[in-house]
């Protein structure tokens, strides 16, 4: 009986496996880098004074991305300037805001958003980023608040 050597086999399956990994790991890092504008060209597209909404939410969304998260927070709102009942604008200025750990400026956003969207302020306060805050006893009030609003 003649025994063929396993060895080849399993050196070819190895490298197999190492190219698919590493392709799959090249892959994910353009795909988060590659994602729509650069930062620095949102930051030309918003300098003009045409820049829209959609625009500004770009440029949000990338400065989450890039976990500057004040700057995100103030992007968001020059998108709610124009719309101030778009829910993923204000979803990401209260988690832009949460991200900054400012208590008191997300305390002041959610107040408002209990005033013109008692629905979404629930939704964002189920959300991870709001955990922190939930101990405080103002941030109850609002939690509060919101739900016996939004069942009426």
């Amino acid at each position: 009986m003649n025994r063929i050597p396993q060895t080849p086999a399993a050196t070819i399956l190895t490298l197999a496996l190492l190219a698919i990994a590493a392709y799959v790991a090249f892959t994910a890092r353009a795909a988060r880098t590659t994602e729509g504008p650069s930062l620095e060209q949102l930051e030309l597209a918003i300098a003009s004074p045409d820049a829209g909404s959609d625009t500004w939410m770009l440029y949000a969304q990338r400065l989450l991305q890039e976990k500057r998260f004040a700057h995100a927070a103030a992007a968001f709102q020059r998108v709610l300037e124009n719309d101030p009942y778009s829910r993923e604008a204000n979803l990401g200025a209260a988690s832009a805001l949460a991200l900054t750990k400012d208590r008191d400026a997300l305390h002041a956003f959610l107040a408002h958003l209990l005033v013109i969207e008692p629905r979404l302020l629930l939704d964002f306060l189920g959300r991870p980023e709001a955990t922190p805050f939930m101990s405080e006893e103002r941030f109850k009030l609002l939690h509060a608040r919101s739900h016996a609003q939004s069942l009426d």
